[in-house]
């Protein structure tokens, strides 16, 4: 089975094709802001480099956020228009579970880093159970009362296994996990 996976919530592309939980090809593309006119290009070469087409994807896998507010627009939509139109399964991850690896967890909360402050995950039996935003300033001061891992590295070959344990959702029903607030939600 042919799996693609999408992630575009921060400055890198990763796209990956696993076969049966293996990865059978990666790309991974700076771009920090141009994700719209790479994404589909790298797709279409990942593809064409692993010799299939797109109709031997037998399901997806998309990273929806948190994250960059267009680039996980843009991965979960390319993700959604796939699943639907090939009638193939669509499975979730967070971008802090891309730093879930059991082997490796030690604190209570995973920290992600973007440019303004990190997303944070708390952290209970190896299942992220609650998210916030913290900006820089205020990590500071939660990081001082708290124990955190860094979200350094993912383990890219846990990935497709990780995913391939959640329900496939309807992709209508996929959309972006944004937890930093803009600035028009902050009066409540």
């Amino acid at each position: 089975m042919n799996t693609l996976f999408i992630d575009t919530h921060g400055d890198f592309i990763f796209l990956a094709i696993y076969k049966n939980d293996k990865i059978l090809i990666e790309k991974e593309i700076y771009e920090k802001k141009d994700h719209s006119t790479v994404c589909f290009p790298t797709l279409v070469g990942l593809l064409s480099d692993a010799n299939l087409d797109i109709h031997d994807i037998h399901d997806l896998i998309v990273v929806i956020g948190p994250g960059s507010f267009t680039g996980v627009r843009i991965g979960v939509t390319i993700a959604k228009t796939l699943a639907y139109t090939l009638n193939i399964p669509i499975r979730t991850i967070t971008s802090l579970e891309l730093y879930l690896d059991p082997e490796n967890l030690k604190e209570k909360y995973l920290a992600l880093e973007e440019k303004n402050g990190y997303y944070i995950g708390k952290l209970n039996q190896n299942q992220i159970v609650e998210y916030m935003y913290l900006k820089k300033e205020e990590f500071s001061n939660f990081a001082q009362k708290n124990k955190i891992q860094m979200c350094t590295k993912i383990n890219k070959s846990l990935l497709s296994s990780f995913a391939h344990q959640k329900q496939a959702v309807n992709p209508h029903l996929v959309n972006p996990f944004y937890v930093k607030k803009i600035g028009v939600e902050k009066n409540d």
